[in-house]
């Protein structure tokens, strides 16, 4: 199978985001950011063959300062359709995904599950656990470019 990147909608990311973010909402068309229509918000997917979005993240420019430092944007919403975790597609979508942005700095509330992934991926925990209600623990981590 093939896959190609796509700059999205965040409608067409609702599904997925259900699936795999909040399936504890009752709709997946609340599936919806409070940033995901501000002009400077940006998504992106990976599709197979068959048009289906398989993995996605969304871009926000919202500062957050960690030790000194500004990080400039927001990685949100990342997720990886059941069907293809472990084959390195949420690695080659968020290597794409920041080779758009160089020379930017990123930060993330990343779920626990998640943090081995990110930390292969060259990204740094600098938080303890914190807990973002209904969905469970999370870390800050950040990542330089």
């Amino acid at each position: 199978m093939n896959y190609s990147f796509q700059e999205e909608s965040a409608m067409d990311l609702r599904s997925l985001r259900f699936l795999v973010l909040w399936p504890h909402k009752s709709a997946m068309e609340e599936c919806l950011l409070d940033v995901d229509f501000a002009e400077t918000t940006r998504h992106f997917s990976m599709r197979n063959d068959e048009g289906m979005v398989v993995a996605c993240c969304t871009i926000v420019q919202e500062a957050k300062e960690v030790s000194r430092k500004k990080y400039v944007l927001r990685l949100r919403a990342m997720a990886a359709h059941p069907s293809v975790r472990k084959m390195g597609l949420s690695k080659q979508l968020l290597d794409h995904v920041m080779g758009i942005f160089p020379g930017k700095s990123f930060w993330c509330d990343a779920r626990e599950v998640a943090v081995p992934f990110y930390l292969k991926c060259g990204w740094e925990i600098r938080s303890e656990v914190y807990h973002i209600q209904q969905i469970g623990p999370h870390y800050l981590m950040i990542k330089d470019l």
